[in-house]
């Protein structure tokens, strides 16, 4: 039973088999007889264009093959180059054969190594690289450099030249070129060149001496000094010092402060008499293009008056005045104008007693007169140094012989006061009329000495007391002896 089985599987089979190449066979002669034998182009092995195809019956078309972009293995690099030297900024690129171009500041330089820009006498492409070469670098050629491949992508890097230089300075300039008027404001400038960015000082020459000028002098700001409300004293040469790494200069220039004329006298108040010539001196200082005048109690004494000689040289003026009646004494004025304004000062012509040069020397007071009147009367007032309410003590002091028209007078007030300091106020009056010092002096009065006295309460000289005292000792001393013996 087993076999039959067997044998009935075994005959299927064959079967199958061969329904299977009957199949196949006839499939065959439908797809020959569809074939234009008789047309070339309908061979699978040509294509449209009639050549033969590159790829096989069997394989499928393989993608185009992709290119990748070149790139920049440099890194961005900020380059210090001392001035004179030669700096060489780095482009290394992949593949090599990858073309590049280098830009400076938004500027095209090279392609490749083509030179675009002109007078491009000191930079070059370094052969067999993409290195851009400066040789003889200068503070010109401090700045931005790209290099830049030239691809649809564009890749780049940005390079930074630093030009390392010793401090230059370009200029100093003032205000106006220094000139400037009393009272305006004074800004000096040091324009400077140098890298590393330089300290600057700056200093002024007084009394032959240079002195650096200090916070409370100016606002200084950058490269520059500013001086507020500039004063005459604050004119002469001014410095300005620059210093790096890598050395130092100066520059200077010279500053006048100009302004309105400052007059001077040398006496504020003159003593004459009826028909004595006086002579009143005025000084304008340091002011050119200045224009000397006086006046007499206000109104302007002419150039062709008969009664006044001006007498004017340079910044010096004198005014000669003789006085006819006691009119022509009075309020003398000096004016000095140049085109920055005017200035004046006044003198007073008089009759009364003219009292100088008062000065202490401890309890001594030492002074001079001035007068063409005789003196009449000499006083010394005095009161207590800061005691509020006190009033003034008044003491005469004995006249001295004139010499001319000039007294000169030392007086010593320590007997006549407590010890202690005191104001003290000098007046002397001539035959017309008082006259008293511009101001007081102090004093200072100490302890006076204690004074000798005899054992009988009298006050004698020191000589006649100490003689007195020996008398005595020397008949005690008798009388001793006599008792003895």
């Amino acid at each position: 039973m087993e076999v039959r089985r067997l044998a009935i599987f075994i005959m299927f089979l064959e079967l199958a088999a061969m329904s299977q190449c009957s199949a196949h066979a006839m499939h065959r002669r439908q797809a020959e007889d569809e074939v234009n034998f008789e047309d070339p182009q309908a061979d699978e092995g040509f294509d449209e264009f009639g050549g033969e195809e590159t790829q096989n019956d069997t394989g499928d078309s393989p993608a185009a093959q992709r290119v990748e972009p070149a790139s920049i293995s440099t890194l961005p690099t900020t380059y210090k180059i001392e001035a004179g030297k030669s700096a060489r900024l780095e482009c290394n690129v992949q593949p090599d054969s990858a073309v590049v171009q280098w830009w400076r500041n938004d500027e095209l330089y090279f392609m490749g190594n083509a030179k675009l820009k002109y007078g491009l006498t000191k930079i070059s492409i370094v052969p067999n690289s993409k290195d851009l070469l400066i040789k003889d670098v200068s503070a010109t050629d401090a700045g931005v450099y790209r290099c830049e491949i030239v691809q649809d992508t564009p890749v780049s890097i940005n390079h930074t030249l630093e030009v390392l230089q010793a401090p230059v300075i370009e200029n100093l300039t003032a205000t106006n070129g220094g000139y400037v008027v009393e009272g305006s404001n004074l800004l000096l400038t040091c324009n400077v060149h140098a890298t590393p960015a330089p300290q600057i000082m700056w200093s002024r020459e007084v009394a032959n001496v240079n002195e650096r000028l200090r916070e409370n002098d100016g606002e200084f700001t950058g490269n520059s000094l500013y001086i507020k409300n500039v004063k005459r004293e604050e004119s002469g040469k001014y410095y300005c010092y620059v210093l790096n790494a890598l050395g130092h200069t100066q520059a200077e220039i010279d500053v006048h402060v100009v302004g309105k004329p400052r007059v001077h006298v040398h006496k504020t108040r003159v003593n004459s008499a009826i028909n004595i010539e006086a002579v009143l001196q005025c000084t304008a200082h340091e002011e050119p293009d200045l224009h000397m005048r006086w006046y007499k109690d206000g109104k302007l004494i002419e150039d062709i008056s008969t009664q006044y000689t001006v007498s004017t040289n340079g910044h010096h003026s004198n005014l000669t005045a003789t006085p006819l009646t006691s009119l022509d004494f009075g309020t003398f004025t000096c004016e000095a104008e140049n085109l920055h304004g005017k200035h004046n000062r006044s003198i007073e012509l008089v009759q009364s007693p003219v009292i100088e040069d008062v000065s202490a020397d401890g309890p001594k007071v030492s002074w001079t007169v001035q007068s063409h009147q005789p003196l009449e009367e000499l006083e010394l007032q005095l009161k207590p140094l800061n005691a509020a309410g006190s009033s003034w003590i008044r003491y005469n002091v004995p006249l001295p012989k004139p010499n001319g028209h000039r007294y000169e007078i030392v007086h010593r007030i320590e007997n006549d006061v407590k010890a202690g300091k005191y104001e003290v106020m000098v007046k002397a009056r001539n035959t017309h009329s008082w006259g008293s010092a511009p101001e007081p002096v102090t004093v200072d009065v100490e302890e006076s000495s204690i004074r000798s006295a005899s054992v009988f309460g009298g006050n004698l000289s020191n000589g006649n007391s100490n003689r007195f005292t020996s008398s005595i000792l020397s008949s005690f001393v008798m009388y001793l002896l006599v008792r003895m013996f």
